[in-house]
């Protein structure tokens, strides 16, 4: 069965999101918060789209990131910088639910892997891809509990960091999957566990940079407004 095909509470929608010069169709749960209203214990395996339902939203900081993105690599970036046709750089974006970041980071010519807890929501950001004649993503189910050693030098995530429990695995995450010399941006709308995850990531040796909306540097976290986090490991 096929994304599409599968009958979820609310059932779906489609929508347009403008980043930069791009419009992006996406087809997402029409009402999101209907899933929570059908919540099943993880052990119910058939139906992992239920157990973990916070997939289905469109996140805020997903726009901001994904705008960031397009500006770092989108062809106007890369004429700036005299590359024409760089080789595409890997990258994984977690959390993906809908896909928004990893499309429009494959639209800015980066190899994705999208990767979510819940098998449905890979197959929905590989669908998302397709409905905007991208190929080349592919989809990996990734449990942050138990990382890969796959490595990527570009790692991408949107307002992952609202649970301050899943702090100590995204970081397990980066340990095992971040390539050395490699940079992961998290998006983040400005919530409260993001000084914690700061915090927590200098304690493990990452150097760290906030940034804008509009990429210019941020001293500290505010409650409310986007940032974006990016780790490097300090040298």
């Amino acid at each position: 069965m096929s994304v599409t095909e599968l009958s979820i509470p609310g059932g779906w929608s489609e929508r347009e999101v403008t980043i930069g010069p791009l419009v992006i169709k996406l087809l997402t749960p029409a009402d999101p918060d209907e899933l929570l209203n059908h919540l099943v214990e993880p052990i119910d395996t058939n139906r992992p789209y239920l157990a973990d339902p916070y997939w289905a939203k469109l996140w805020p900081a997903a726009t901001d990131l994904a705008a960031g993105i397009w500006r770092a690599f989108g062809p106007e970036s890369r004429a700036n910088r005299g590359l024409a046709s760089p080789p595409p750089q890997r990258c994984l974006e977690l959390g993906c639910g809908s896909g928004l970041v990893g499309v429009v980071a494959l639209a800015a010519g980066l190899d994705v892997t999208f990767s979510d807890y819940v098998p449905q929501a890979v197959e929905l950001a590989l669908e998302n891809a397709a409905r905007n004649n991208l190929s080349g993503g592919r989809g990996l189910v990734l449990d942050w509990r138990a990382p890969t050693d796959e490595q990527f030098p570009l790692i991408f995530a949107a307002d992952v960091t609202y649970d301050r429990t899943n702090l100590p695995p995204l970081l397990n995450v980066l340990d095992r999957m971040l390539a050395p010399g490699g940079e992961a941006w998290f998006g983040d709308a400005g919530r409260g566990p993001a000084a914690d995850f700061l915090h927590l990531a200098t304690s493990r040796g990452w150097s760290i940079r906030l940034l804008d909306e509009a990429d210019q540097p941020v001293m500290v976290p505010i409650l409310g407004r986007y940032q974006k986090i990016v780790l490097r490991r300090a040298s």
